[in-house]
């Protein structure tokens, strides 16, 4: 991933972004979409060749994959949990960001189940 080039990206964006804010909100929040849009591909492209090495450590580790999705999972939510809650907060919207911040953290917590699970179950197995 060229971090450069996504930075200068974004810092352009911002520039232009504050360059055309007095005379069309509209046109800012477009250009603003388009490059979080373009950032994201650029990062997502990228994720590919993580995921393969994090999946063969877990094949070496003779782990659950199960645990593996539930990471890939997390990570998502996390992504897009704040990836929305910037764009209401960027809107005005205090409030309906904090909430969307409760539902990312309750999401995370019920993808999270057999892992506490799994837990639960090896403290047992060590208590016996």
């Amino acid at each position: 991933m060229d971090i450069i080039a996504i930075a200068a990206m974004c810092i352009t964006a911002c520039i232009a972004c504050k360059a055309i804010e007095q005379g069309s909100g509209e046109i800012k929040t477009v250009l603003t979409i388009a490059a979080v849009i373009l950032v994201g591909a650029k990062a997502i492209s990228g994720f590919g060749e993580v995921s393969s090495v994090i999946r063969e450590l877990f094949l070496q580790a003779e782990m659950d994959e199960q645990y593996l999705t539930i990471i890939f999972k997390g990570i998502g939510i996390c992504y897009v949990t704040q990836l929305a809650c910037d764009c209401c907060r960027d809107c005005g919207e205090n409030a309906l960001a904090t909430q969307l911040e409760l539902a990312g953290k309750a999401a995370m917590i019920i993808i999270s189940l057999p892992l506490f699970r799994a837990v639960i179950g090896i403290v047992e197995a060590l208590l016996i």
